[in-house]
């Protein structure tokens, strides 16, 4: 039985430990944490490791991750917060088990984590392009606007690409894009196929919208290539809220320059479709048929 000094000393070591512990805890990062080592322009390698070593409460719901994005949070920090909050991860310093390849190209892509945590939240300005056994993560643009006014002839307003060429070219003329959007989206009414005009100033451009006055919404029926829209047969690895969904041209496509156009919504962004005026928010994800 021990005696009341020693019981004493014991409870008293007991309070300093605990009290230690309290005093050098560190802090659990937060979303605001991530947000100003990004605007403070720490090096990406710097915030992942920040985020692999410290303890963390962020929030992934996907209105704080679609903030993120807005504050200029890089994809790969994104990432980096979704499987350090994803319920019973490991340990940021153990590597996971890898999962189990599918034999499906476009399934492995979605095991391997290119579309986000599942029943979390997805990228949904991410677009794939399928070219035979080639997949391609697509890169967007966010255009510029140019707008010409006629006394006698009403607005119009182009969005503008610099270049005469894009950089990504292919030859397949029905390429299939591959999508994630969210399940209360009208996908028409947020995606477009346009073939690009050329400029003789060196850029590419697509009529957005125009009248008389005033703005009218849809691009030139001889530049509005039509798609064919429909959801995938599996979607297993949706996120909750989601669907995906697969795009096709619907004619073949003619040796040309063009843009897959996706409205984005979000802060600040305009809701609808295309020819909101200069307010609208555009990706455009820019490739040519040889």
């Amino acid at each position: 039985m021990l005696s009341p000094k020693k019981v004493f000393c014991l409870c008293f070591f007991s309070v300093l430990t605990a009290v230690g512990s309290a005093q050098t805890a560190p802090k659990a990062i937060t979303n605001a944490d991530i947000v100003k080592m990004v605007k403070a322009e720490l090096p990406e390698s710097t915030v992942l490791l920040t985020i692999q070593a410290s303890p963390h409460a962020f929030d992934t719901a996907p209105e704080a991750l679609i903030q993120l994005k807005a504050d200029g949070v890089p994809s790969k920090v994104i990432e980096a917060m979704l499987q350090a909050g994803a319920p019973g991860a490991a340990p940021a310093a153990v590597p996971a088990a890898a999962p189990v390849a599918p034999s499906n190209p476009m399934d492995a892509a979605i095991h391997a984590g290119l579309w986000g945590a599942k029943q979390t939240r997805v990228e949904v300005d991410r677009v794939f392009l399928i070219d035979g056994e080639t997949r391609t993560d697509m890169k967007y643009t966010q255009p510029s606007t140019r707008t010409r006014f006629n006394p006698f002839g009403g607005t119009q307003q182009f969005a503008v690409l610099n270049g005469t060429r894009a950089a990504f070219r292919i030859k397949n003329r029905k390429p299939v894009f591959k999508m994630i959007l969210p399940s209360n989206v009208q996908p028409s009414s947020v995606l477009a196929l346009a073939r690009l005009g050329e400029r003789p100033n060196g850029s590419r451009e697509i009529l957005i919208g125009g009248g008389y006055m005033s703005f009218s919404a849809g691009l030139p029926k001889d530049r509005n290539v039509p798609i064919n829209i429909e959801k995938a047969a599996d979607q297993s690895e949706a996120p909750e809220g989601y669907e995906l969904f697969e795009i096709t041209p619907g004619t073949s496509l003619l040796s040309a320059e063009y843009s897959f156009m996706v409205v984005k919504a979000g802060p600040g962004a305009s809701a609808g479709i295309f020819g909101m005026g200069s307010s609208a928010n555009y990706n455009f994800y820019e490739f040519a048929v040889d």
